[in-house]
């Protein structure tokens, strides 16, 4: 009983070492795998848009902005398989080793079996091993010769188990090498693909670039006219939210004129930063939070007090906490804007063309607000979204889950 318990914890082991050590390598392959997916994804959606494009002299600098942006991912994807395929590499390296050792155990036990087998032939018949106890001299050696009996059969048991178990395993391992093998080669024809396509696309990029800078001034001209009128909005929503800071503070508040309900959901919203759900269902941040330089033309620089996420198109917005509407805007293009209050947060949620909430209304989250605008020459359909806190922006990515 005690050499079965022991055999079967050894099993046991054995089979944690081999399948265990497969899974650490599993759990990073599922999060690169997972991560390949969303890059494929997003650039699929930036090669919709520059398909798209209705005007490609009106469009040339979206395009350009566009096509970097995918370039940018497709480097990034470059990456991830490479990373991939070292792991994979490193996993096949492991099971074969794991085989062989397998292999070799196996012939042991096959030659052990074989050996006992040979033994057996000596004494096959019942009869002579009857005659062999009973012939014993005395009884003490009759139960040695029967006890070695018991010992011989158990033995040869356990050597065909043994034998079962180990060509069990040596499946599995080939299993696993034959998955890890077609992976591999999967992997290497994707990657050369996407090398391929990004030569490609880094020709047409220059040439897009060489086009850009022979009428310069005319496209920045373009980028600062899209700026002011960012600022515009920009000024009206920090208006608002400062006229509301400044009247806690002529109240002797050090935030706003809170109810117990709106200190409480302000209080959930700051224990929830950075697992924030995202204000539209599908989409990739273009433009980050912050001062930065045009991702094109380089010697001008943007301010960002958000993020700019670019979805598809008949695309709504989404509340991304329990909250109350503050003010809606109209822009001078007749797009709109929306503030919803979550304390002393603020969530802003710009470029919609259709509102479906209204001041005053309490929302709650994932709550559908408005929908999107879709640029007519650009093709683009773009959320422009903002986080303040008692007044000051924030940024955005610290506070959406994985944006």
């Amino acid at each position: 009983m005690l050499i079965n318990k022991t055999n079967f914890f050894l099993t046991i082991l054995f089979l944690l070492f081999f399948l265990g050590e497969g899974t650490l390598f599993s759990q990073s392959k599922e999060d690169l795998e997972e991560k390949r997916k969303e890059l494929v994804s997003e650039i699929n959606q930036i090669e919709k848009l520059i398909d798209n494009s209705l005007n490609k002299k009106r469009t040339l600098l979206t395009n350009l902005e566009n096509l970097k942006f995918k370039i940018d991912l497709q480097k990034k994807l470059i990456i991830n398989i490479n990373t991939q395929l070292n792991l994979i590499v490193n996993d096949i390296e492991v099971k074969n080793k794991e085989l062989n050792q397998l292999l070799k155990k196996q012939k042991k036990v096959k030659e052990d079996y074989a050996l006992t087998v040979l033994k057996s032939f000596k004494h096959k018949s019942k009869l002579s091993k009857i005659m062999f106890v009973f012939s014993s001299n005395n009884f003490t050696q009759a139960y040695k010769r029967l006890q070695y009996y018991k010992q011989y059969v158990k033995y040869k048991n356990k050597q065909i188990k043994q034998i079962k178990l180990n060509s069990q395993l040596i499946d599995i391992v080939l299993k696993g090498l034959g998955e890890q093998k077609n992976k591999k080669q999967n992997l290497i024809l994707a990657n050369e693909k996407i090398k391929l396509n990004l030569d490609n696309e880094n020709l047409i990029q220059r040439k897009m670039i060489i086009e850009i800078r022979n009428d310069e001034k005319r496209y920045i001209n373009q980028i600062k006219t899209k700026q002011k009128q960012a600022d515009d909005i920009d000024k009206k929503i920090e208006k608002i939210i400062a006229e509301a800071t400044a009247k806690a503070k002529k109240q002797g508040l050090t935030e706003f004129n809170l109810t117990a309900e709106a200190k409480l959901i302000s209080k959930k919203f700051a224990e929830n930063k950075g697992k924030l759900p995202w204000p539209v269902e599908k989409g990739i941040v273009i433009l980050k939070y912050g001062k930065q330089p045009h991702p094109v033309v380089r010697t001008t620089t943007i301010q960002s007090n958000g993020v700019r996420i670019l979805t598809s198109a008949n695309q709504e917005a989404r509340a991304i906490f329990n909250g109350k509407v503050y003010s809606i805007i109209i822009s001078k293009n007749g797009n709109y804007a929306i503030l919803i209050q979550h304390g002393n947060f603020f969530s802003v949620y710009k470029n919609l063309s259709e509102i479906y909430v209204k001041k005053g209304e309490t929302i709650e989250t994932k709550q559908v607000i408005g929908k999107l605008n879709k640029n007519k020459s650009t093709g683009q359909t773009i959320l422009n979204f903002s986080i303040f806190k008692d007044g000051a922006t924030q940024n955005p990515s610290s506070w959406i889950y994985k944006m």
